[in-house]
């Protein structure tokens, strides 16, 4: 049975279609309807002509689902002709087929026309699996149309994660709480990010045995949904227990340009 699903995506085909070819970005689509994880050390880091990975699915994370079988393979030409496809040519022991197609075509209205097209079998279950792929593919399409706009400080958030990890490395726990403090200034109006942002600070500070810290990290991770449902969040707040966990504060202009910053995915 098949299931076909269309959805325009407001970010260049160029950076679609670079960011459909990484695991990173199945794993954020997919969530919290299914997690993927990776079954040997074998690279989950990007989608390769020819490759085969083996991953445990868990639905909503933590149910388990059996292991799948991705096999893709890629159908594109030079860098200036479009469209451009991946397949998933996949398949577990409770599925026989799941033969998935990402086609990636420029809109001619600007952004990006984005296609799944999947072909799924697994005997008697068919239908109930057939039902399943409709919702999850519907699910991945709405995730997609949602990080296109959030892709820019998801990068941020990246950068400054990195710059983290490497201060605290060398022992520079100041500027290792900088960047950190850049990170919760980025990620605050998305939900998870937030959440983990918290997380992280909350970490360094049992790293550092900072028990003040510890506090004050426990209360955030606790009041970021509540902001997050209130829509309250004050914008620039640095996420330290050193700042009231109310104020606003100015945002640096470096990092307000960055985010800021256009895919030029739609005209």
């Amino acid at each position: 049975m098949k299931v076909s699903r269309s959805t325009h995506i407001a970010l260049k085909p160029e950076t679609v279609w670079a960011e459909v070819q990484t695991a990173g970005l199945l794993q954020h689509i997919a969530w919290p309807l299914v997690r993927f994880e990776p079954v040997s050390s074998t690279s989950f880091d990007r989608f390769r002509p020819g490759g085969r990975y083996q991953v445990n699915l868990r639905l909503f994370g933590i149910i388990p689902f059996g292991t799948q079988w991705i096999v893709t393979s890629l159908n594109e030409a030079d860098d200036t002709e479009w469209p451009k496809r991946l397949r998933d040519n996949g398949r577990s022991a409770l599925i026989s087929k799941w033969d998935h197609w990402i086609t990636v075509t420029p809109d001619p209205n600007g952004g990006t026309h984005y296609s799944d097209d999947v072909d799924v079998s697994a005997g008697f279950l068919t239908p109930f699996i057939w039902a399943f792929a409709q919702i999850f593919y519907w699910h991945r399409q709405r995730r997609w149309r949602g990080l296109a706009k959030s892709l820019p400080a998801r990068r941020v958030i990246e950068k400054e994660m990195a710059a983290y990890r490497s201060a605290a490395s060398s022992g520079d726990d100041d500027r290792a709480w900088h960047h950190l403090e850049r990170v919760h200034i980025v990620s605050q109006p998305f939900l998870g990010p937030h959440l983990a942002t918290h997380r992280a600070m909350l970490r360094f500070a049992i790293e550092q045995r900072d028990c003040s810290e510890v506090l004050g990290q426990i209360l955030r991770i606790i009041l970021a949904p509540l902001g997050a449902l209130t829509g309250r969040l004050p914008v620039g707040n640095t996420g330290r227990s050193n700042v009231s966990a109310f104020a606003p504060m100015p945002v640096p202009d470096d990092l307000q340009l960055e985010i800021d910053q256009p895919d030029q995915g739609s005209r």
